[in-house]
């Protein structure tokens, strides 16, 4: 039976300490992503919220012309809609 030598026990080694680390460093890596994209989704729902809260605000302090602006803008979205339907049905 061959004895394993002390430099390849020692490359073994090498190599267990560098599998070791690569792993420690890729589970840092994802818990600093998780940590990232939980705040970047806590920042975003806070945005969202305000956003919804000065809307409400708006509406409440401006009900025709709001009524006015949604009024316009499902008209612009019923145009385009109309434009992309045709475009289709020419090509």
């Amino acid at each position: 039976m061959e004895s394993i030598s002390r430099t390849e026990k020692s490359v073994a080694e090498h190599a267990r300490r560098s599998i070791d680390e690569a792993r420690e460093g890729a589970t840092e890596l994802a818990a600093r992503g998780s940590e990232a994209i939980d705040n970047g989704t806590a920042r975003a729902r806070e945005t969202i919220s305000h956003t919804t809260d000065q809307a409400a605000q708006y509406v409440q302090a401006q009900p025709l012309k709001s009524l006015m602006m949604a009024a316009a803008a499902g008209a612009a979205v019923a145009v385009l809609a109309s434009a992309v339907g045709r475009r289709r049905h020419h090509t």
